[in-house]
């Protein structure tokens, strides 16, 4: 095991600080009070309470309850009345009850710590990444996430593993390819497994890994192929000398890591799909694996929204609403279950649908900040002006996956990652949606086409054993709600209305009352949704939103992982007088 590193206490801690606080007070896992401001004023007072420490900082309650605080404000209230710094270890212990969540917490954050001083002492930075075409800006975003205080946690890596495999590293592999037999193997197909090898693989390479195979004594009929990622390999050298699994040399396309660290782009030919693979990591609040019945269930999931988007006139003509569908999955499940798991899925590359002129963006960098003192989108608003360009962007990115929800009942989590922007000249024309094997819900009696649903009792037996609200079928309409305004505002676009806020005075609320009213505005043109909208409740004043950082502190048990925050969209939000940043 890697020896766990000391925290350093520079401003890399205050940033894992801040954000551990912010989450702590967004998610209310301490007692705390706050000094709510003058009229004139919209810097909050925090006072918070914890086991053997109190706390103050300073910030601001913004969209969707959300808190943002000032660093250099965070201070530990000593008893003789002083102040000192906020380290991390104190938040934790104050925080965590249970010693074993405690030390994977700090352990996680140091190692957060730990890739962030390496990239800063190692990689190069650019002024600007505003130029970079689409794969090399999955690369260049080297945030992590704006939330969740673990967002480079990437448990188990090496700083050598980092910087091998690390996205921000920009270096390139090759994949560890292995024939697993099939009878404990999941193959998942929508087409012939022989023309899927020679398309994916190229003929040649598909040839050599048949002639390895054969060298080795088995055949095409008894295994197939399936790639690991290499450093899946290093961490899991018992598993691979089992005789059902042949490590092959024949190496094919290489590939980079995208920001999520276990999604492949292929740099021999971006066109070509994206792998995603399983790795036995924890990044931010999961484990970063692909469960066998999630892995089947990725192509049927995939052509079943890619059909309804296909069948649907404004999803498609109006808009070109992108499904970047999943279409293959192989895994290797051993009859004797092990924590370690191999498996792969392969998604459609955004440049099979790039127009002429059209560029790609991930979500993720709207709300980012240049090395040269700008945000990243400051070119496209002072060309088309903040208001129209931003309501450009409500126009192709929420409607459409409002409508999704409204008109066909089918949840999507369009959080940051899974969202791509398509523009050209920097002014949007459409998005592109990613990720549905373990993020796709729907209410059965809310389906507009119930019979179109894959059956997966037939996909794979766990389903079988499946409860409401388990996988893929949710026992309300309100868990389809808290999906997507969950994803899609309180912990995505919410980032970009306060950037907004903060950095051209363009006031949140005004952000979304646009994003109110697109979402009115289309529902007046097709008034038979109006009804099925009104069960979404989707304006109410308090909403349910996860709790990412309670998930990693609490068991399910202590009042569940989601919390209410007040909701921006509501039609009276200043109700209950909490304040919202102007």
């Amino acid at each position: 095991m890697q020896k766990l590193q000391p925290l350093p206490s520079n401003r890399v801690e205050k940033r894992i600080v801040r954000q551990l606080i912010e989450a702590i007070l967004f998610e209310g896992l301490m007692d705390m009070e706050k000094t709510v401001p003058k009229l004139d004023d919209t810097v909050v007072t925090f006072t918070i309470f914890g086991k053997e420490r109190t706390y103050s900082c300073e910030g601001k309650i913004t969209a969707f309850d959300r808190v943002r605080l000032k660093e250099e404000s965070i201070r530990s209230l000593q008893p003789d009345g002083s102040n000192t710094a906020t380290r991390v270890e104190d938040l934790v212990e104050d925080l965590v009850s249970d010693p074993e969540k405690s030390n994977l917490i700090i352990r996680e954050l140091a190692q957060t710590a730990l890739l962030v001083e390496w990239n800063e002492a190692n990689l190069s930075a650019h002024l600007s990444r505003r130029a970079f075409p689409y794969e090399e800006l999955e690369s260049e975003i080297w945030e992590g996430h704006p939330y969740h205080p673990c967002f480079k946690a990437r448990t188990g890596f090496t700083l050598e593993d980092h910087a091998a495999f690390g996205p921000e590293a920009r270096q390139s592999f090759t994949l560890q390819w292995a024939a697993v037999r099939r009878e404990h193997s999941q193959i998942a197909l929508l087409e012939d497994e022989k023309k899927f090898w020679e398309r994916e693989l190229g003929t040649s390479v598909f040839q050599q890994m048949l002639a390895e195979l054969q060298a080795h004594g088995k055949d095409f009929q008894e295994y197939t192929f399936l790639p690991i990622h290499p450093w899946q390999v290093q961490i899991a050298q018992d598993e691979l000398k089992k005789e059902d699994i042949v490590l092959l040399k024949t190496t094919g396309d290489s590939y980079r890591a995208t920001q999520s660290v276990r999604t492949l782009w292929n740099v021999s030919d971006p066109e070509k799909a994206h792998v995603k693979l399983s790795m036995n990591m924890v990044n931010t609040s999961s484990l970063r694996t692909l469960d066998t019945h999630a892995i089947c269930a990725a192509p049927p999931i995939s052509k079943w929204i890619a059909n309804t988007v296909e069948s649907d006139r404004y999803l498609k003509e109006e808009v070109s609403f992108i499904i970047l569908k999943e279409y293959a999955g192989v895994a290797y499940q051993p009859t004797k279950q092990t924590e370690i798991k191999f498996g792969a899925i392969w998604r459609e590359s955004i440049r099979l649908y790039m127009e002429e002129e059209e560029e790609a963006v991930p979500f993720t960098a709207l709300p980012l900040m240049e090395r040269d003192g700008l945000p990243f989108l400051d070119d496209w608003l002072k060309r088309y002006g903040t208001e129209n360009w931003m309501k450009r962007l409500i126009e192709v990115s929420v409607v459409p996956v409002w409508h999704l929800l409204v008109t066909h009942g089918i949840a999507v989590e369009a959080h940051a990652q899974n969202m791509i922007l398509l523009h050209k000249n920097g002014w949007p024309t459409r998005v592109a949606l990613r990720d549905f094997h373990d993020s796709t819900e729907y209410h059965h009696a809310f389906l507009k086409e119930p019979n179109s649903v894959p059956d997966f009792s037939r996909i794979h037996e766990q389903f079988k054993k499946g409860e409401p609200d388990e996988y893929y079928w949710m026992s309300s309409v309100e868990a389809l709600r808290e999906l997507v305004m969950d994803t899609l505002f309180v912990f995505h676009l919410s980032e970009l209305s306060y950037s907004l806020q903060e950095q051209y005075g363009y006031s949140e609320e005004r952000f979304w009352e646009m994003v109110q009213e697109a979402i009115r505005g289309h529902l007046n043109r097709y008034p038979e949704l109006l009804s099925r909208n009104s069960e979404l409740g989707h304006t109410a004043p308090t909403i349910y939103a996860e709790s990412l950082l309670k998930r990693k502190t609490r068991s399910e048990e202590t009042g569940g992982l989601r919390h209410l925050v007040t909701n921006s969209l509501a039609d009276s939000k200043k109700e209950n007088g909490d304040v919202f940043c102007k």
